[in-house]
C-alpha cells in the first residue's frame, strides 16, 4: 500500500505550470499539477480517460471548446474520446490528474 499527501507533492513556478508524477502502473498514472493565477495547461488530446480533482483553488476546464468553472473539490471525468482538454487557473490551483489506462 502506498499513501501520498497530495498537498505536499504540489510544486509551483512563476514561469509555467508544473506536473509531478507520483504514481504509475500499467493501469494508472497519477500526477499533481500546480498552476499560478493566469497559467494554463494548453489544449491536448489524451489516449486515456482522465479524472481531474481540484485540491485547491479556482479556475476553468475547457473540453472540446466547452468551458466550465472549477473550484476546490470539483471532480471532472474526461473520456479519451474527447478531442481536447485544457485547464486555466484564476487563483493558485493544485489539481490531481489520474489517467486510467
Amino acid at each position: 500500500m502506498d499513501i501520498f499527501e497530495i498537498e505536499t507533492l504540489a510544486k509551483f513556478s512563476a514561469a509555467q505550470h508544473t506536473k509531478t508524477v507520483f504514481f504509475e502502473s500499467s493501469k494508472i498514472k497519477a500526477q499533481v499539477m500546480g498552476l499560478e493565477p493566469g497559467q494554463q495547461i494548453p489544449p491536448c488530446r489524451m489516449e486515456h480517460d482522465v479524472v481531474f480533482i481540484v485540491v485547491e483553488g479556482e479556475g476553468r476546464i475547457i473540453i472540446d471548446g466547452e468551458t466550465r468553472p472549477l473550484r476546490k473539490s470539483s471532480w471532472v471525468f474526461v473520456p479519451k474520446e474527447k478531442e481536447t482538454r485544457s485547464l486555466s487557473a484564476e487563483t493558485r490551483m493544485t489539481v490531481l490528474a489520474i489517467q486510467v489506462r
